[in-house]
């Protein structure tokens, strides 16, 4: 399939090697934060747009095939958005997600019922570490 339309995989590798060690020396100029960033980011669209064209071949397939790729960008986009109200306010969760790792081990802890309960002393530990207010019921007893 790939013979007959006349492109060489050694020169699309070879190009893809070119900006991979053009995106390293990039990466130890001295440019500003921005002009860094942008850069990486137009040698990693190049690479991502050879890769695309090429090696999955699209430069070769008719427009039925190409029309299904639109939608692939609203639906990224769609997954994102949709997500970001739960990630962005994980600092305001009770038990946020980070929260289930041991900080002395970095081991995974889970938590039985009585101590995800508000009321578990694990909770109180926390707002005494936020410098939170601890309520009544927590301080002595039920």
């Amino acid at each position: 399939m790939s013979e007959t339309h006349g492109f060489n995989t050694n020169k699309i590798f070879g190009m893809l090697f070119l900006f991979t060690a053009l995106e390293v020396g990039w990466a130890f100029l001295p440019f500003p934060r921005w002009a860094l960033w942008g850069g990486l980011l137009i040698f990693a669209y190049m690479k991502g747009y050879l890769i695309f064209t090429y090696f999955m071949h699209m430069k070769f397939e008719g427009w039925i095939v190409k029309g299904l790729m639109v939608p692939t960008i609203p639906l990224m986009m769609i997954v994102v958005f949709a997500n970001m109200p739960d990630t962005s306010k994980n600092g305001l969760l009770v038990y946020p997600l980070t929260e289930q790792l041991d900080a002395e081990s970095g081991s995974i802890v889970v938590l039985d019922e009585t101590e995800r309960a508000m009321d578990s002393p694990g909770y109180k530990k926390k707002l005494e570490a936020r410098g939170e207010e601890v309520p009544e019921h927590l301080d002595g007893g039920h």
